[in-house]
């Protein structure tokens, strides 16, 4: 079995219906953020200007949208550790380089140290049973148990209804 799938197999027996309450808040938290970054386009293009000396709106409507698509992405709970991937990156300037000057205790910083390391647990953690990776997987799964008339084990979690459609 290859890691990957030994690795997503720990993760889906571990993960807590609580955890997914995170990956909302971490999701709308994001999505909320490139709408700020939206509409204050200025305050971000001084902050960038200020930090890098980049004054380019095309790379800023970059990080606005994403914020915006991952945000949503890990919102909905699909390629949840792919969105994580691609946005820690942008946490880790934001943490290291631009909110740290103004000192540890400013909310800012503290913020997105805590998103950080939500974006860091759910990439190990992916998305969980409230999710629509989880929705996919087993109407998959359940689409060829019926096809097969067997249940079928694999790298998803198996199908929660038996042959009927009755959960189990």
């Amino acid at each position: 079995m290859p890691l990957v799938q030994i690795f997503d197999n720990w993760s889906q027996k571990h993960h807590r219906p609580w955890m997914d309450m995170f990956r909302i808040l971490l999701g709308l938290a994001l999505m909320v953020k490139g709408f700020i970054f939206i509409a204050n386009t200025s305050a971000l293009q001084q902050i960038i200007a200020m930090n890098f000396g980049i004054v380019n709106t095309a790379f800023l409507y970059l990080i606005a949208f994403t914020h915006l698509l991952t945000g949503f992405l890990i919102l909905i709970g699909l390629a949840t550790r792919i969105s994580c991937l691609i946005q820690i990156p942008n946490l880790l300037v934001a943490v290291f380089f631009i909110n740290s000057r103004a000192g540890v205790g400013n909310a800012e910083f503290l913020f997105s140290l805590l998103v950080l390391l939500l974006l860091c647990f759910f990439l190990f953690m992916g998305s969980g049973r409230f999710s629509a990776y989880f929705y996919v997987a087993n109407s998959l799964s359940s689409r060829k148990a019926d096809e097969s008339g067997n249940e079928v084990v694999g790298s998803q979690l198996n199908s929660p209804m038996d042959k009927e459609g009755n959960l189990r």
